[in-house]
């Protein structure tokens, strides 16, 4: 490849690379962060609600020290899956929307990782295993007997000399060093494990997708998927990506190398040079298995469940609906350009029609904020005051200010209604019992007569009424409302 060539392709991966962005972000160390510890080392979808719960407490700390970290979990996910950092999945109704790490974001983290705890390029382990790895990979591949079996007779007498060393005791243990350069040697390369899950969970969806545009299709390629899925081929499965994951679940999953695995493990830690290593390594040799496990387990489910999926869009009637719809909007565009091509009109001509908008917002439920009660607490100290007598006569007064008293004005009604031979109106009452609220009073028989009263006849003198207010008197002309038994008893 020609210098111009690499510059290209390498200006290419630092524009589109997520894991190149993540690395150049300003919040980079943030979203690695929450990555390496809240998803751990086998990440795995993990619901949404309890990565916002544990980001909302991380971004409490780390603005109490001063970084500028302005918005929500909410908004930092969604900044972070459009940013290809994160994915997000739908989760059951128990569990809600899940999250995970993308393949570019956990790459970004395991190469910062290496950075931190840099580890030396020429050790003597590795290159055991890479020359371990050529000649099994040369025994392997030849087809000829002769050599295979000059191979195999110079391998077993390699190991015969070596059990007659042993049965003598002369063997030489590894030195502290050396075991923890082989130790580190084999969790570096179970480092890089998750990411290439996310990688094949990746490819798997990508998959999903491209087999369910075929079989839409109208072209020839929708009846060779429909006859392998037809005749029990589970397409995503037989797959190159599926093939090779089929390879490493099933090493993975066989009790017997994983029993044999552990035991390795038991008796490597148990070992005297094995004692001087740190704790982390330690925690991740004995947990290295079992985080394969969960997370191919994880990725096989979804293997699965696509297949499942698949199988079960092409019997249901989603599938020919589907269909249908693509062949209606073919037959629509074919018509659209038919019309173009007949009118005078062009494509972009505005048509005399107006189209009516429908004025819908759609929000994401995870951009809803929860009230926080604790920011509705009062900080400070509550002022007490001295208890004090109060004049009941001043109280009852203040009442009379701010309320009116319709029991009183009740009563002024009956006694004038009484008096008058079974029929008042409101400026007789005030005539036999003045105002005691000033206009209050007068509102307050207002309100009787339009609740109770009996309106005056159309036509008829409207009622004139006074009152005392502050010294003066004052006078109104208001609408007549008679009372009368009815009223009274409707009181």
């Amino acid at each position: 490849m020609s210098s111009i060539a690499q510059v290209l392709s390498f200006q290419r991966i630092l524009t589109d690379s997520p894991a190149v962005r993540l690395l150049a972000a300003k919040n980079a160390p943030f979203v690695m962060a929450t990555v390496a510890v809240h998803f751990g080392g086998a990440p795995a979808p993990r619901p949404a609600s309890e990565v916002y719960e544990l980001m909302a407490a991380d971004l409490a700390v780390l603005r109490q020290r001063g970084m500028d970290l302005p918005k929500t979990p909410a908004e930092y996910c969604t900044a972070w899956v459009r940013s290809g950092w994160l994915v997000r999945r739908a989760g059951s109704q128990r569990t809600g929307e899940l999250l995970e790490p993308a393949e570019d974001a956990l790459s970004a983290l395991q190469a910062v990782q290496r950075w931190e705890k840099p580890r030396s390029a020429v050790t003597a382990s590795r290159l055991e295993s890479i020359s371990e790895a050529l000649r099994g990979l040369a025994r392997d591949t030849d087809p000829d007997i002769s050599s295979r079996l000059e191979r195999l007779q110079i391998e077993r007498d390699r190991l015969d000399r070596e059990i007659e060393r042993v049965s003598q005791g002369d063997f030489e243990l590894p030195s502290v060093e050396r075991v923890s350069e082989r130790l580190e040697d084999i969790l570096t390369s179970a480092s890089s494990v998750p990411a290439d899950f996310a990688r094949v969970r990746q490819e798997f969806e990508v998959l999903n997708r491209t087999l369910r545009r075929q079989l839409l299709d109208p072209d020839a390629t929708r009846g060779d998927v429909l006859d392998d899925i037809f005749t029990g081929v589970d397409l995503i499965s037989d797959s190159e990506a599926g093939r090779s994951f089929n390879g490493f679940y099933s090493i993975i999953t066989d009790p017997e190398r994983s029993a044999y695995i552990d035991a390795w493990i038991d008796q490597i830690l148990a070992s005297e040079p094995a004692r001087h290593l740190d704790q982390d390594s330690r925690m991740s040799l004995r947990s290295l298995i079992r985080d394969m496990e969960d997370a191919g387990a994880e990725v096989n489910s979804v293997m699965t469940g696509l297949a499942r999926s698949l199988r079960h869009y092409v019997a249901s009637e989603q599938f020919a609906e589907d269909r249908k719809m693509i062949e209606l909007i073919r037959e629509t565009r074919a018509l659209a350009a038919d019309a173009v091509e007949e009118s005078e009109l062009n494509a972009i001509h505005a048509m005399d029609t107006p189209l009516q908008r429908i004025g819908m917002s759609i929000q994401s439920v995870s951009s809803i904020e929860l009230a926080n009660p604790g920011e509705e607490v009062v900080e400070g100290e509550t002022t007490v005051n001295a208890p004090q007598s109060i004049n009941v006569e001043e109280l009852m007064a203040t009442v009379r200010q701010s309320e009116i008293d319709l029991e009183e004005l009740i009563n002024s009604v009956r006694d004038t209604v009484t008096a008058e031979a079974g029929q008042a109106t409101i400026s007789q009452v005030l005539a036999r019992h003045p105002a005691t609220q000033g206009l209050g009073s007068i509102v307050g028989l207002l309100h009787l007569g339009l609740r109770h009263g009996v309106p005056g006849v159309p036509g008829s003198h409207p009622g004139h009424v006074t009152w005392e207010e502050g010294g003066t008197t004052r006078h109104a002309t208001i609408d007549q409302y008679s009372f009368d038994a009815t009223s009274l008893e409707e009181m």
